[in-house]
């Protein structure tokens, strides 16, 4: 292993030095998990991340994965390293009481506390199958991730995170149907079906990535925000990106007060490009559109502005967000 944080140890193939923000990134997430689900996982345990450059030996044909039994670590390619989140989620839950959950189950809860969701801007939904067609079974199509996201915050909000998490307890990976209509009994009451017709009536909001969304938020007074950042690889809040060598980011959560047109600058002592996101799914005719160095912002609320470089010179930056007039 190249870095042990707290929590987490990161080995890679690419030569990459590990900034201050990254073993620190991984360690928050880690806790971030425990204390949502209520599990506890031995702190002793540090959980292994390895940045390769090809997952294919590891992940066969799927992207990143993570590996239980005597392997026990995450594998992420460092082209899309950011699948590292939902990785982490299946390593804590597997190592904790909980176990290895009903298949269904674990891609909802590592979507949903790994990844962001939000329906396709064109207003199309993606395939909404029942909910007892998704349960028991021995995989999970890769389309239904974000169905099983929704369908652990539905939980979470009517049921609450104990019966969550005690339906992930009873149901065992691999389970007939059967007996996983018989835990739905017991934690619910009542069967996959009725479940089922209650989830389809809240249908809840997916949502962005809590992983790269929590923490604190910046107020906007005035016509314009400004920020200094760091970017050197000690500054605290600077994470690698893994994509090249010196790649790296630092990210800030800024609430923007009003939709409309703005500008967003950066300039430091090296090369370094700014970009946004919001922190929820934009309605429709929300979202971003760029035009001639400005960009639309649809809707008001949380945002994420961050800056990216992969200058080894860079060591600070000022970013410029500013309303037009």
């Amino acid at each position: 292993m190249d870095a042990y944080g707290q929590r987490v140890a990161v080995g890679t193939e690419t030569g990459v030095e590990l900034c201050a923000g990254t073993l620190k990134a991984f360690d928050e997430h880690v806790e971030f998990v425990e204390e949502e689900l209520g599990v506890v996982r031995p702190e002793e345990d540090t959980l292994e991340v390895f940045v390769v450059e090809d997952t294919a030996e590891w992940c066969r044909d799927v992207e990143a994965c993570y590996i239980g039994g005597w392997v026990d670590a995450t594998f992420v390619p460092a082209d899309a390293a950011g699948s590292v989140w939902h990785e982490l989620v299946h390593q804590v839950v597997a190592g904790s009481d909980v176990g290895m959950t009903d298949r269904f189950l674990s891609e909802g809860l590592a979507s949903a506390f790994g990844d962001d969701w939000c329906p396709p801007v064109a207003g199309s939904q993606w395939p909404q199958t029942p909910l007892p067609e998704l349960l028991g079974q021995g995989d999970v199509e890769f389309r239904d991730y974000p169905r099983g996201a929704a369908f652990v915050d539905f939980v979470r909000t009517s049921y609450g995170t104990d019966a969550l998490v005690d339906l992930a307890l009873c149901v065992r990976r691999g389970d007939p149907v059967d007996k996983v209509e018989r835990c739905f009994d017991r934690v619910f009451e009542r069967g996959i079906a009725r479940v089922g017709q209650e989830f389809e009536l809240a249908a809840p909001p997916y949502h962005p990535n809590p992983a790269l969304c929590r923490g604190p938020v910046e107020r906007w007074r005035g016509d314009r925000w400004i920020r200094d950042v760091g970017l050197g690889c000690d500054d605290a809040g600077v994470v690698n990106t893994f994509e090249d060598t010196h790649g790296r980011e630092v990210a800030t959560l800024v609430e923007i007060p009003e939709p409309g047109w703005y500008s967003l600058s950066v300039e430091g002592d090296g090369e370094a490009e700014v970009d946004l996101q919001p922190c929820f799914c934009s309605t429709a005719g929300g979202g971003l559109y760029e035009s001639q160095g400005s960009v639309w912002i649809g809707e008001a609320g949380t945002h994420r502005v961050f800056v990216t470089t992969s200058d080894p010179s860079a060591t600070h930056a000022r970013v410029v967000l500013a309303m037009h007039d």
